[in-house]
This record gives C-alpha cells, sequence and structure tokens, in this order.
C-alpha cells in the first residue's frame, strides 16, 4: 500500500476529482455532489466533513461537469455598444457585482451597434452554455438576439428600451430625464438650446429627444436646434462646429450622453468659448467623470448602479423559475445641477457667471415647426 505522502504526491499532479473527494470524506459521490449544490437535504455534520475533504484536497469542480449536472453554466452575457463610453464600465462594475452575488460570471461584448457583430458573439457564448444575457445597447440586433436566444427567460434589456413589450426590461425615464434637463436651462433664461441627439434606431436617444421638443414646447419664444449624432465624442465635437459660427446660435447645448459632451466641450475650449458664459453645457447619464471639477459637467443621471444590480436581479429570477412575466422597470432620473449650466456653487474652477441670455422669438411662432433645419420652436400664446 502506498504512503500516505505519495498518494497526495500524485494527486498534486492529476487533477481532483469528486471521487477522490467522496473517498477521502467517506460518503457518497452523490452526498458530495449534493453539499456543491448546497442542497438542503445534507446535514450540518456531514456538509462540514464534505467541505473539509474539499479544502485539503483543493477540488475545484469542473463547469463542464457542474454544468452537465445542474443544467448551468452560471455564464451570463454583457452587450454593450461601446466599452469606451464611460456610462458602460459604470454599468458593467454593477452588473458583474451583483451576478458574482449569485455566483455568475459576466463576459462583456462589444456590438458597436452592429447586428453581424451581435450574432457571432452570441453564437460564440451560447456554444459555451450561456444562461443568460443583459443587453445594454438594443437597436437593429434586437430581432438576432431574441431570434438566437429563442427564449425571452434568458434576457432582459437595459439602458436603450427594447422595441418589443414582450421583453423584460429596466431602463431610466429618459423622457423624463431630458424635459427635466431642458426645463432647468429654460429656468435659467435660455431660449435657444441645441440638442445633439443620437441615432434613431436607439429608443434611449428618441425618447430623450421628444423629451427636450417637450420642454421646448412649453416656453413661448424658445427654440430647438437638432443634429442626430451616434453616442461618440467625435459627434459631439462635429454638433458644436457646426453650430459656433451660426448666427443666432445656441446659447445652451444638451448632448445625448456625458461622452458626446466631452467632444462638445473640446470644441469650445479650442474655439475659445467660456463655458457657461459662452454657451452653457449639459450631459446625460451621471457618470464619474461628468463629475470631475475639470468637467463640473450638469447631467442627468440614470443611477447605472441601480440599472445593474435589477437588471441582473430580473434576469436570474427568470432563470430559476421557467416561467417568463415580463418585468417593466423604469427607474426615475435625478438632475445634478453643475458649473457648466451656471450653477451657483461650481464644483472647482473660477466662479461662473449665467450665460447670455436670447431675446424671445418674435410673435407669431408656430406652436412646433421642425424643417431641414432641424429647429423646434416653441408655440405662441
Amino acid at each position: 500500500m502506498p504512503a500516505a505522502g505519495d498518494r497526495v504526491g500524485r494527486r498534486t499532479t492529476a487533477r481532483v476529482t469528486i471521487v477522490d473527494v467522496a473517498r477521502e470524506a467517506g460518503v457518497s459521490i452523490s452526498t458530495v455532489s449534493r453539499v456543491l449544490r448546497d442542497h438542503p437535504d445534507v446535514d450540518a455534520t456531514t456538509r462540514s466533513v464534505v467541505r473539509a475533504a474539499i479544502e485539503r484536497l483543493g477540488y475545484r469542480p469542473s463547469p463542464i461537469a457542474r454544468a452537465l449536472v445542474t443544467g448551468q453554466t452560471r455564464l451570463l452575457g454583457l452587450l454593450v455598444s461601446d466599452f469606451t463610453n464611460p456610462f458602460y464600465p459604470q454599468l458593467a462594475q454593477s452588473v458583474e457585482r451583483e451576478a458574482a452575488r449569485a455566483g455568475y460570471t459576466v463576459v462583456i461584448a462589444n456590438t458597436h451597434d452592429e447586428p453581424a457583430e451581435a450574432r457571432r458573439h452570441l453564437t460564440r457564448l451560447l456554444g459555451q452554455g450561456l444562461d443568460g444575457v443583459i443587453h445594454a445597447s438594443a437597436g437593429r440586433d434586437e430581432s438576432v438576439v431574441l431570434s438566437l436566444l429563442g427564449d425571452p427567460c434568458r434576457i432582459v434589456f437595459t439602458n436603450r428600451p427594447p422595441a418589443s413589450e414582450d421583453v423584460s426590461y429596466v431602463v431610466s425615464d429618459n423622457f423624463g430625464g431630458a424635459r427635466d434637463l431642458t426645463r432647468h436651462l429654460l429656468s435659467v433664461g435660455h431660449r435657444r438650446i441645441g440638442f445633439i441627439g443620437g441615432p434613431a434606431y436607439a429608443r434611449n436617444a428618441t425618447e430623450r429627444l421628444h423629451g427636450f421638443r417637450s420642454a421646448i414646447e412649453e416656453v413661448p419664444g424658445s427654440v430647438g436646434f437638432e443634429v442626430e449624432g451616434d453616442f461618440s465624442r467625435a459627434s459631439g465635437e462635429a454638433a458644436l462646429l457646426s453650430w459656433i459660427d451660426a448666427r443666432p446660435r445656441p446659447t445652451a447645448v444638451i448632448a445625448i450622453n456625458d461622452s458626446v459632451a466631452v467632444g462638445a466641450l473640446e470644441a469650445l475650449i479650442r474655439r475659445g468659448v467660456g463655458i457657461p458664459d459662452g454657451m452653457a453645457l449639459a450631459g446625460f447619464d451621471g457618470t464619474e467623470l461628468a463629475a470631475s471639477p475639470i468637467m463640473s459637467l450638469t447631467t442627468v443621471d440614470q443611477h447605472s448602479e441601480e440599472l445593474g444590480r435589477r437588471s441582473v436581479k430580473a434576469l436570474l429570477r427568470q432563470l430559476a423559475t421557467g416561467e417568463f412575466v415580463p418585468t417593466h422597470d423604469v427607474l426615475p432620473t435625478k438632475l445634478l445641477v453643475r458649473g457648466s449650466t451656471g450653477a451657483s456653487v461650481p464644483v472647482g474652477g473660477p466662479a461662473y457667471r449665467r450665460a447670455p441670455v436670447a431675446r424671445p422669438a418674435a410673435p407669431g411662432t408656430s406652436r412646433r415647426s421642425r424643417g431641414g433645419d432641424g429647429i423646434v420652436r416653441g408655440r405662441s400664446r
């Protein structure tokens, strides 16, 4: 019979199996399996003996074997459009944290808003036994993703609302957030406000645009300037440069997200336009970047931490029950007023002065007219 040291020596060069654990603990393989799955029918003493054996032997369950037993890999996917957008790392951190609490691992994939990329990533992940998906950038790929998954229990949408109401989503109040932000600018006297939007296929972009228009229409003499961007920093810069030499030009600008606001800010700095003296600027998302004293950016907080946490909980609930009742969770947003729109107490930097205010438009302006000039006008009363 080999010495104990020889037995241990062999185990350091070969993978420890569930059979080894059962032999070490003096129990059946099925008992070890139940302990690993936290099954309630194992008494505390036996559970303690098995766990001690696992610790001594350094046993690590094979993910493939565990998946064959449980039918789950405990693997989730998070689809985002562009991980360089600072909103997505914050959301991903929340998703990963909540998933880890439940023993799940998260794989993050960039789709670049391309259906082909979404298909490629998802096909590969499904081949690895993916349990479910949180989709944070639904758009042109929505039908592709739903078709590949084949079961609405396996997906929750967040950030961008899906087109379908027959699936689960956890999103923020994009319309209300954009309306509140626009009302803030109107309340401090701005009457010419620019809106750098996002692509029409992204429903969070269209909802924010509609919130902006709604607020503009509430104030007589107000005028909204609109341009469609693509959520990128470069589109923020391009939009600002298209307006900066216009006469009249906007006295305040709202960017579709904080990343676009960074591009707009860079354009203003390069052209020597003071903020908010020459032009006020605001974003949307509530990223940590916006809170930096360097930017002091007024923004709308859509609570990325809560979006991620609730999305994971909703998805795991669906996976656990197998019974699908769509979750439709819309979180209220919070307006964060900072120095870029003339906050009375800016976060760092010199004291800010209120930006120049445009004179009201002449009477007779229509309730809303928007033609090729991309302008929305408030109604006359």
